[in-house]
């Protein structure tokens, strides 16, 4: 940027001004209020400096404004994730594994994957093809010795055989069983929900690869409310006959808080399949949001939930093309609800440190784990 023209002409205006008019005072040669040696000399140098200060002053206000507006028109922290991943490649800070077949690496936006050996494929998400500049989805096979970027976060590719990969960014990897299509990606989310005491499995352990149930969601719902000793100290009753007799407590507090009526007088659906949109609906009432007072709706839960930072566009894309809400599902969009504002303003993770639902210190050590 040339700056010095500007400012000097800003100069000459400025002080063509001001000393025409400090020469037009009243006076005359012979007896002169102000001397010329007076005026080329100490006033013009204090004048000059004044004029380059608000030269400068204007400058950097134009170049503020025009920096602001270029800000408004592209994705910065985007801009900036790519140059990162751009300055750790020239440094060569890439990881090179090999990998077994059916593992999954699952991406943040910024990661780099190159397929050196073996064979892989998209299985969620869209990345971008750096060789060829195309954009590539679920089902899209990756090419040897191209480079691939994660263009949202939590994308996904899975190895279909041993494979040797180069991989920069932040990553994580997993397995999912052969022969399924189902893709475990959020098994440390899991984690640090049961770390928290907010997540537990069953006798087959976390069981992510399967649908989450409506009893599964209401009990959950019930446990980011911090409210899961209130529930199993309850001694009202339910009117439903498809409840199991471990759940029958939180079922029964549901019922009494209207958290929940059933799918009809009789019947609460216990091992049902939970909807998308109705998780999306509990985790946004969890934050003190209502559909019933006009916050959100239940048919567009899923976007609101994007709009505070639950899930991401890609996650809620992926959630929507696959027809199916896990209990990975459940457990990614669950962490990420800890960490967002209620509408109280305070962080959810926050509201159940003070209900005393877990300690501060365990709650620093999850995120300590970066996820």
């Amino acid at each position: 940027m040339k700056r010095q023209p500007i400012v000097w002409i800003a100069i000459a205006l400025f002080i063509g001004g001001t000393v025409a008019g400090a020469l037009s005072l009243p006076g005359s040669a012979n007896d002169s209020l102000i001397s010329q040696s007076y005026v080329l000399g100490t006033y013009l140098e204090s004048v000059a400096g004044q004029a380059s200060a608000k030269a400068k002053s204007i400058l950097n206000t134009s170049v503020t404004t025009k920096l602001t507006a270029l800000e408004s028109q592209y994705d910065t922290e985007m801009i900036t994730t790519r140059l990162e991943s751009e300055i750790m490649a020239a440094l060569g800070d890439k990881t090179s594994s090999s990998l077994a077949a059916n593992t999954v690496i699952t991406a943040q936006t910024g990661t780099e994957i190159t397929l050196q050996s073996g064979s892989a494929a998209v299985s969620q998400g869209t990345w971008i093809n750096l060789t060829t500049g195309e954009a590539v989805s679920a089902g899209s096979a990756l090419q040897i010795n191209q480079i691939y970027l994660a263009a949202d976060d939590n994308v996904s590719i899975k190895l279909q055989s041993s494979s040797s990969v180069l991989i920069s960014g932040q990553y994580t990897t997993g397995t999912s069983s052969s022969g399924s299509n189902v893709t475990v990606q959020y098994m440390a989310y899991a984690d640090a929900l049961q770390s928290l005491g907010l997540f537990q499995g069953t006798s087959k352990g976390y069981e992510l690869e399967r649908p989450a149930t409506r009893l599964e969601g209401i009990v959950m719902l019930i446990r980011l409310l911090g409210k899961e000793q209130a529930a199993l100290s309850c001694t009202g009753s339910h009117p439903f006959t498809d409840v199991p007799a471990w759940a029958t407590r939180y079922v029964a507090y549901a019922y009494q808080q209207g958290y929940t009526s059933g799918i009809d007088a009789t019947t609460f659906g216990s091992t049902m399949d939970l909807r998308y949109l109705d998780y999306m609906t509990f985790l946004l009432r969890a934050l003190g949001y209502s559909d019933t007072g006009g916050d959100f709706s239940w048919a567009t839960s899923d976007q609101s939930a994007v709009d505070l930072g639950i899930q991401t566009a890609g996650e809620r894309q992926a959630i929507l093309q696959s027809g199916k809400f896990l209990r990975d599902h459940v457990a990614y969009t669950s962490y990420r609800a800890l960490f967002v504002k209620t509408k109280r303003g305070s962080r959810l993770c926050d509201d159940l440190v003070a209900a005393g639902v877990f300690s501060q210190s365990q709650l620093e050590a999850v995120q300590k784990k970066g996820l």
